[in-house]
């Protein structure tokens, strides 16, 4: 099993410290491609730690399990005591339902309008605070249990959720224009529209090919009638710009930069090597609201 994953990044201030872990607040994220955590020092108000894995492979719920129980229990880091645990799972198998169309215990019968759902599948739903909207969502059984076996009273929210919440809260006084936010992962990508401070619409596409990837912006934008030569497009994730896809996405949208960290926290020297659109979603979690 060791050969289907591997460490991709790892870096930690030398000023961390274990016995200080009670000041600090751990934010993982967990997909079936990979497994991240990142560490933050709430008496500095500083990130100073982050670790990536690749996942490969990981197609069941057991594989991905498998892997999840060499990865934890090995790391030096995630088993001691935090001020506080945040956990975000993503996948493909959610949806979005306004409070007021929102009916409490028919979760599963709103997921399955838009997604098939596994016998091991655990329904649940995220209130979010800033759109009021509710985000419906899938978690394997033993996912869910695995990471409650390891991080008891932690919180466990979607990707998504977590996403939404936190450009809902960076768009609170755009000015009445829209803009476009990308967020690349390594098989799949959100797409968030606003105008102005208004979300108009949230989705998540798969791609294998640079195509793949400008057939579903391409879409997007056509459906909400933007002009791709004006509109403004933020790209966040695992995109470099020397990339086919960001050549690609520039070929089409002129307007097209990074998205930068969030300037309400600071950051180690060890994240310097990190280029600033990377690990969005993961290093924004701790301004979230869910």
């Amino acid at each position: 099993m060791p050969e289907k994953f591997h460490l991709s990044k790892s870096v930690f201030d030398k000023a961390l410290t274990k016995e200080a872990s009670k000041n600090y607040r751990l934010s993982i994220l967990v997909s079936q491609d990979g497994f991240s955590f990142c560490i933050f020092d709430a008496t500095r108000n500083k990130y100073s730690a982050l670790e990536a894995y690749d996942l490969q492979d990981a197609f069941t719920a057991d594989l991905l399990a498998t892997m999840l129980e060499t990865i934890i229990p090995a790391s030096e880091w995630l088993s001691h005591h935090y001020q506080q645990v945040k956990i975000i799972w993503d996948n493909d198998r959610k949806t979005l339902i306004p409070n007021p169309l929102f009916r409490p215990g028919e979760e599963k019968e709103y997921l399955r309008f838009n997604h098939p759902l596994a016998e091991e599948d655990i329904v649940r739903h995220d209130r979010l605070p800033n759109l009021d909207a509710v985000n419906i969502y899938s978690i394997p059984q033993r996912i869910l249990s695995l990471l409650e076996k390891y991080f008891p009273g932690a919180s466990v929210n979607h990707a998504s959720s977590a996403l939404i919440e936190n450009l809902v809260i960076s768009n609170k006084n755009r000015d009445e224009s829209k803009m476009i936010f990308v967020n690349v992962k390594k098989n799949d990508f959100d797409i968030a529209v606003f105008d102005g401070r208004k979300l108009l619409f949230f989705n998540s596409f798969p791609y294998q090919t640079k195509e793949d990837f400008a057939y579903y912006l391409i879409y997007v934008i056509e459906q909400l009638g933007m002009n791709p030569e004006k509109v403004e497009m933020k790209l966040s994730g695992e995109i470099l710009k020397i990339s086919d896809i960001y050549d690609i996405t520039y070929k089409y949208v002129r307007e097209v930069s990074f998205t930068g960290r969030n300037e309400d926290y600071s950051y180690s020297y060890v994240f310097d090597e990190i280029p600033a659109h990377f690990y969005y979603n993961l290093l924004n979690l701790q301004r979230c609201e869910l």
